[in-house]
């Protein structure tokens, strides 16, 4: 799975729900674009979205209670409404890429779940919570340590090998624990290099990052993409992308004028790059954010924290696309049609991913707990 994290509240309005009948503070300043979902039309800055829609599920009805973004990205990332007194810190639960981590392991020996370039913000108060550490995320900004720096192979070896008599002679009687197999996959990792070329984009051709919009590397939103789908290739289950805030309180309409376009890139390029491949029917992509925004444009041209009303998007694992899912009403401030939880988004994430949601897992207390709560996957979605 790819998760595309929009941290901060992605205005649905300006983005994949625009109400172009409403009044203008409503409205806004962009006009729609068609797609190829009849009917349906997308903000005129997505019109590469809008050009792939025909593999896109959009959900327009995903509602929650939650206005902080600490807590509504806690709610989205994990599936949990946090408790009371979870303020910026950590709830306690596990994310949804470190539930996929605990339950489809290493593969090809590469980390299970990835975040990058690190997501500086959610990371602050999103972790494995109550399952192995061995289910937390990669960050990105650590890339660099899936690297030998300074010294060859043969040398690293020799110094492995001393480290070893060393561990021998002191450690003899001491059985060996999790953090030996944590040892295990690092030296693995390091030592073959397939954690450092994956995140390396360099032996891509000029036609796969035009597909992503990059250009001599510009576009950050691209290189992340086309690392994440490096990432998946060499063995990695489940990948973040997500850092910059979309939480335009003022001035909303020439920022996303100037980002929106690299987001439409990278989202459909990787759709595009993951189809040509063969890889979108076993990858999931998601385009997810913690609520959206204000109907009403505010006094500084921005649109604030709104979770009662906006969307979200799946494509790829299955997913029946060219679609929409329910709807929210002419000003785009409540849902009339068919609301959606995060306890239902995180059950079709699981779901997709071949996990049961309701599967009981033991906390380190020993009282038993689901990964989801009640909530069944979205059946409209299931192919």
């Amino acid at each position: 799975m790819i998760l595309f994290w929009l941290q901060g509240g992605i205005s649905h309005h300006d983005t994949l729900d625009p109400k172009p009948e409403a009044p203008s503070d409503i409205r806004g300043e962009f006009s729609t674009i068609a797609t190829k979902i009849p009917g349906i039309q997308f903000s005129e800055y997505m019109p590469r979205l809008a050009e792939i829609s025909d593999k896109l599920a959009v959900i327009r009805s995903v509602t929650h209670g939650e206005a902080a973004h600490q807590r509504g990205s806690i709610y989205m990332v994990e599936g949990r409404r946090p408790p009371r007194e979870t303020g910026v810190g950590h709830s306690g639960n596990p994310e949804i890429g470190s539930i996929v981590a605990q339950q489809h392991g290493i593969r090809n020996g590469m980390p299970p779940f990835c975040s990058i370039p690190g997501n500086d913000f959610t990371s602050k108060f999103t972790g494995h919570g109550w399952l192995p550490a061995t289910a937390a995320a990669f960050r990105g900004f650590q890339k660099d340590s899936l690297k030998l720096s300074g010294q060859s192979v043969d040398r690293f070896s020799e110094r492995l090998a001393l480290r070893g008599k060393l561990v021998a002679t002191t450690h003899s009687k001491v059985p060996s624990t999790s953090w030996d197999e944590f040892d295990e996959r690092a030296l693995d990792i390091v030592m073959s290099g397939r954690g450092a070329k994956a995140f390396d984009i360099s032996s891509e051709s000029d036609a796969t990052k035009a597909l992503y919009g990059i250009k001599k590397n510009q576009n950050a939103k691209g290189v992340y993409a086309l690392t994440a789908r490096r990432l998946i290739e060499s063995g990695v289950r489940f990948v973040t992308i997500g850092r910059h805030s979309w939480d335009h309180h003022s001035k909303i309409f020439p920022q996303l004028r100037s980002r929106l376009p690299h987001m439409d890139n990278a989202i459909a390029g990787l759709t595009l790059d993951l189809e040509q491949r063969g890889m979108l029917d076993e990858t999931l992509v998601i385009y997810m954010t913690e609520y959206g925004r204000t109907p009403r444009v505010n006094k500084d041209g921005g649109r604030d924290h709104w979770p009662q009303a906006f969307s979200v998007a799946f494509a790829g694992a299955g997913v029946k696309g060219g679609q929409v899912i329910g709807a929210s009403d002419n000003d785009g401030a409540a849902v009339i049609d068919r609301p959606v939880s995060p306890e239902e988004i995180a059950a079709t994430i699981l779901h997709l991913t071949g996990i049961n949601p309701q599967t009981e897992f033991y906390k380190p207390d020993g009282r038993p707990i689901q990964f989801v709560d009640y909530a069944q996957p979205i059946q409209e979605l299931l192919a």
